[in-house]
């Protein structure tokens, strides 16, 4: 059974302010010594002390909660999802996920749900634009940091993969072998991700001398159904098969596997397929799929690391652009 603050302070022979502080990481503050701090960390773990979460939050006049709110869980945001939670959860924070399906009007009452829940901040993936977002922050006085998509200003902390870059670099590799038909299947307009991708897409093609044609440029949404139709609207739209098609998300991707295999089997044989977003069962896929892999878990330790300070010590807002990772297959 696990011991009570009391009884770890009797063991440790010190009182339980001192205990309190050991627990929250706080000993060289108040210049307790390695030896006290020591004793107390070994008793604790050896007698599986768990504190008291609700008298804990009372006492700091918190919830210890995190609110995470995302569009999905696929393999992109899922992974986001378990290191925050994990990182949380060690830091003593919970945090609460749910999932908005890129609905906008979903998105307003996860966000009023989970503030009535009192919860201490909100790592979010939001559909938002600047003016949308600037009224959800005069009507909610808690941190939020953006996760995965940004919206401009030096006000708002965000955490994002370089995908402007990503995409570039990924893109410039087909055009150096000389392929000048590509297609781009983007994900919703208006979003950061959407237009960083499609700028890198955009500025590939102008570096390499490969014309940009607006009519190989489709941008619905990210979903496995999106893929798949726009997939369907380039072999039924244009006479000839395409040379490359570039997937900006690994669900249109999914997308466009899922049509190829219902209707065109032989897409493979005439067109190359670069996404963005990676998979472990790219790796088996003939012929080779080239992709961007985003490094899920750093943007996700700096979401929380930069929302556990602004709870924690107080720290202003960050931004950070997290690069991802050229898999040429």
């Amino acid at each position: 059974m696990s011991l009570s603050l009391e009884e770890l302070a009797l063991k440790a022979d010190v009182s339980k302010t001192t205990v309190s502080l050991v627990l929250n990481g706080k000993s060289s503050i108040y210049r307790i010594s390695k030896e006290t701090e020591n004793r107390i960390l070994k008793i604790a773990k050896d007698h599986n002390y768990k504190p008291n979460s609700i008298a804990r939050a009372l006492r700091l006049n918190k919830s210890l909660t995190i609110g995470l709110i995302i569009p999905y869980l696929n393999r992109h945001f899922g992974r986001v999802a378990e290191v925050i939670e994990q990182n949380a959860r060690e830091l003593g924070y919970q945090a609460i996920i749910v999932v908005t399906q890129d609905c906008l009007n979903t998105e307003h009452d996860l966000i009023e749900n989970l503030y009535e829940r009192n919860v201490d901040g909100l790592i979010l993936a939001t559909m938002m634009n600047r003016d949308q977002f600037n009224d959800l922050s005069s009507k909610i006085k808690i941190p939020i940091v953006l996760v995965d998509r940004r919206i401009d200003g030096d006000d708002i902390a965000w955490v994002v993969s370089d995908d402007e870059q990503g995409t570039y670099e990924l893109v410039s590799v087909l055009c150096q072998e000389g392929v000048t038909d590509i297609y781009f299947v983007g994900g919703i307009e208006k979003l950061s991700t959407s237009i960083d991708r499609l700028n890198g897409f955009k500025k590939a093609l102008l570096d390499k001398g490969v014309e940009c044609n607006q009519s190989k440029i489709q941008q619905i949404g990210y979903a496995v159904a999106d893929g798949y139709e726009m997939t369907k609207n380039i072999i039924e739209r244009f006479s000839k098969t395409p040379e490359a098609i570039f997937t900006s998300a690994i669900t249109l991707l999914e997308g466009l596997l899922q049509y190829a295999k219902e209707h065109k089997p032989d897409l493979f044989s005439h067109t190359r397929v670069i996404t963005y977003d990676d998979h472990p069962m790219l790796d088996y896929l003939q012929p080779p799929i080239f992709s961007v892999r985003q490094n899920a878990e750093e943007i996700a330790k700096k979401s929380f690391e930069i929302m556990h300070g602004i709870l924690e010590k107080n720290r202003s807002f960050a931004q950070e652009l997290i690069k991802p990772e050229l898999i040429l297959r």
